[in-house]
């Protein structure tokens, strides 16, 4: 059973990759230290905020294994010491290929990861090149192989809709990533975000983003590819070989309590949403001076709570259960939102089967649209 789960936040990478809007940052290894004591201040801080069982940790980023290992295992020390963590948690870690080594995989091991998530995002050296990552295939293989000696849990993230990318490239790269048997696969659309390295070059017309059509085929592909080698289709870019499902997402879609450290981590606890400070060095900053670094807190009144319970389940293929609405609200998602639940099966975006509504294939496409009319 999902109970609650932690968010660690790394803001560090070696390069920030040209698509990433992520809070992270490169060339800081001055204040990796600082950082791994302010991070285990807050750890400690905050013990008493949200009293569960925790049936996840993911340590995200950035890149976390830009850190030594041994700041990673201080810091999972400092959450055992404080949290309730349940025996069989999931406990995740992301990781990019050319950073990976034995002694950090044997560290992780040790320590009680039983997840890794690795960073792929195109199987063709010209295409990491064009989007700014650090490694290349063989370093991606070499770096896979050396983590199945460990690891019997791993996600391979990857992109479609490139710059530059064909056909070919992705079907390529599906083919080859299913053939390393993952029990794990997300695969996203590349989206051009303010802020970014991309988002600059397509304002100066040297990059022209996807075309819709082309976009969607891919994806359409994607879909049929992976189902037919055995991945179910769980969530609208996530895909897992039954069973293996990650519970640290699943946990956000299912709009249950998280509590998050970091540089711009956010926390849900007690109907209330709270994010810290983004800016590394006032991240510590704050932590030395007052022992906290929360900078945003946003209070959810039944009707947020309400539609953040509808956009976030649908984004599920299995959707939302009237029966589960109930028992979190007292109330039927039929009568609160009988207007959008109508106007979207009449448009043939969700379907009705008994106290269940989840999307079509049409309406996963368009499935922006159809959250927003979730929305009071």
């Amino acid at each position: 059973m999902i109970r609650s789960g932690i968010y660690i936040h790394i803001p560090f990478c070696k390069r920030k990759c040209y698509y990433c809007d992520f809070n992270s940052y490169a060339n800081m290894e001055k204040s990796l230290e600082p950082f791994k004591d302010a991070i285990m201040r807050e750890i400690r801080n905050r013990k008493d905020e949200l009293k569960d069982i925790f049936t996840s940790i993911y340590i995200g980023g950035g890149t976390p294994n830009v850190l030594p290992p041994f700041y990673i295992e201080n810091i999972l020390d400092e959450i055992y010491k404080y949290y309730d963590i349940s025996n069989d948690a999931e406990i995740s870690i992301e990781l990019n290929p050319g950073l990976i080594d034995d002694e950090k995989l044997k560290t992780y091991k040790r320590i009680g990861i039983n997840r890794i998530s690795i960073g792929l995002q195109a199987w063709q050296d010209k295409l990491l090149k064009k989007i700014g990552r650090i490694h290349t295939i063989h370093d991606f293989i070499e770096n896979y192989d050396m983590a199945t000696k460990y690891f019997d849990n791993i996600n391979i993230d990857i992109m479609y809709a490139l710059p530059d990318q064909i056909f070919d490239d992705f079907k390529e790269t599906l083919s080859n990533v299913v053939s390393l048997k993952p029990t794990h696969i997300s695969c996203y659309g590349l989206i051009l975000e303010e802020g970014t390295v991309f988002y600059k070059l397509y304002e100066e017309n040297k990059i022209k983003p996807a075309d819709d059509e082309f976009e969607m085929m891919m994806y359409h592909y994607g879909i049929e590819f992976l189902q037919k080698n055995g991945y179910k289709h769980y969530e609208i870019s996530n895909y897992a070989i039954p069973g293996y499902e990650c519970r640290h997402n699943t946990l956000y879609w299912k709009d249950l309590q998280y509590i998050g450290f970091g540089p711009g981590a956010y926390s849900f606890v007690n109907n209330r949403r709270c994010g810290n400070v983004k800016d590394i060095k006032k991240y510590i900053e704050m932590m030395n001076r007052t022992g906290y670094a929360i900078e945003d807190i946003d209070v959810l009144d039944e009707k947020d709570k309400m539609s953040e319970y509808m956009f976030l389940g649908l984004r599920m293929m299995d959707g939302v259960y009237d029966k589960d609405f109930k028992t979190r609200f007292g109330k039927s998602m039929f009568s609160i939102f009988k207007n959008a639940i109508d106007k979207n099966i009449g448009l043939n975006l969700l379907i009705r089967e008994g106290d269940n509504i989840k999307l079509t294939q049409k309406g996963i496409d368009v499935s922006n649209n159809v959250f927003e009319d979730f929305l009071f």
